[in-house]
């Protein structure tokens, strides 16, 4: 069985190829649609209660995770170097530094040859340490705080008391010893390379 395209879907094809956005694809009898036609690419509006765009001649909406969406898209070619960015190794690269693996490989070569690599790599990783110390942080709080509920209620509906074990105060002091021994190991570490 034969499926054909309809003329009127050929037609909106080549008026969206040519840039031809807000011609007509049909004759329509009877009823018109009130339309605004003073829009044009680009141009942002809200209606019943939602904004509006009309990005590539089409009209849609705006949403709150468009920024998400964007952040997340990864391109199939590098936008430096056009190579295909296929793998999980190119994907990783791109969500780092926007371009491919081979890219960032010869990049840090250019790095090593004119001797900055070092203190790049450095800078990497006190960048991923702070990373790391933030989310430690946060981690710890929202721990502590679900702590502070001393009553746990099993899978069978039992309530336990679970109090008992040590202050809020001790475990704080001993997360900031935790962290503070972690800070001096990145920091020898860092200038044991120097030596």
């Amino acid at each position: 069985m034969k499926k054909n395209i309809s003329k009127n879907k050929v037609q909106r094809m080549r008026n969206l190829v040519t840039g031809d956005y807000t011609s007509k694809t049909s004759v329509q009898s009877g009823y018109k649609k009130a339309s605004d036609s003073s829009k044009k690419e680009g141009d942002v509006w809200e209606e019943r209660g939602k904004s509006w765009t009309i990005k590539n001649g089409i009209k849609q909406t705006i949403t709150k995770l468009d920024i998400a969406r964007e952040y997340a898209r990864i391109p199939t070619h590098c936008p430096k170097c056009d190579a295909k960015m296929n793998k999980q190794q190119h994907k990783f690269m791109y969500r780092r530094f926007k371009h491919c693996l081979f890219c960032q490989t010869n990049a840090e070569q250019d790095m090593r040859d004119a001797g900055t690599y070092e203190a790049w790599k450095d800078q990497q990783i006190s960048i991923n340490f702070e990373k790391w110390l933030y989310k430690s942080k946060e981690e710890f709080k929202d721990w502590l705080k679900t702590r502070k509920a001393k009553k746990q209620i099993t899978e069978s509906g039992d309530i336990e008391d679970w109090s008992g074990g040590k202050s809020d105060e001790v475990l704080i002091e001993e997360f900031d010893i935790y962290i503070q021994q972690e800070r001096e190991k990145l920091t020898n570490t860092l200038s044991n390379k120097e030596d």
